[in-house]
């Protein structure tokens, strides 16, 4: 039997998973176990670990079995550093023809502001609307490798929603320059905290 249709099923619930932070940093990934978890074979665990090795949620060092990134201060201060520098990109950019992209179906429903958007939601918007489908999947990808320790983010900033409020409100003005300003400023507090995030993404997990 094909493993396309159970890898199709076992990719993004792993993916999910490893965004969501139910792994720590550096927890060896054991295929048979997750297979298990996920009623799933060996074969299509594989698939999908080393689609997300690809993807740099998943590292498999010298081929020695597969585990969660584990990133020293300075690589996770780069990481937060390359997010910026996407974004700011991002801003400098207009789609040709047009002051502003238009909105994609749908997203009338949640405009910047709503309580439904996440940082990952809002920083995919400004890329969007740069017109620019490799600078999209660039911050995507970036977003989904930061997207564990936004959890734990959550946990070390009490004035999360505040934050994300305030950009939103400034991209919904359009005016680029307070944008990035606050923009920058978001991802300076991050590279400041660093050491305090990777204590708490070590010792913190959701609960269950």
């Amino acid at each position: 039997m094909s493993p396309g249709p159970t890898f199709d099923r076992v990719y993004p619930a792993l993916k999910e998973q490893l965004m969501s932070g139910r792994f720590a940093p550096g927890d060896h990934l054991e295929p048979a176990a997750i297979g298990r978890d996920l009623n799933s074979s060996i074969t299509p665990v594989r698939d999908a670990l080393h689609r997300l090795v690809g993807e740099k949620l998943v590292e498999a060092p010298r081929n020695d079995g597969f585990r969660v990134p584990s990133p020293t201060e300075a690589e996770l201060r780069d990481l937060y550093r390359w997010s910026r520098e996407l974004l700011e990109q991002a801003l400098r950019r207009r789609p040709s023809g047009s002051g502003a992209a238009a909105l994609d179906p749908g997203e009338e429903d949640v405009m910047p502001g709503s309580a439904a958007w996440s940082a990952a939601d809002l920083f995919r918007h400004i890329a969007r609307r740069s017109g620019n489908a490799e600078l999209e999947a660039a911050v995507e990808n970036v977003s989904d490798r930061l997207a564990a320790m936004r959890v734990v983010e959550t946990r070390l900033f009490a004035d999360l929603a505040e934050e994300l409020a305030g950009l939103c409100a400034l991209l919904a003005a359009r005016d680029t320059g307070p944008l990035r300003r606050a923009i920058a400023a978001y991802h300076r507090r991050r590279q400041r905290c660093v050491p305090d995030l990777l204590v708490a993404a070590r010792r913190l997990r959701p609960s269950p």
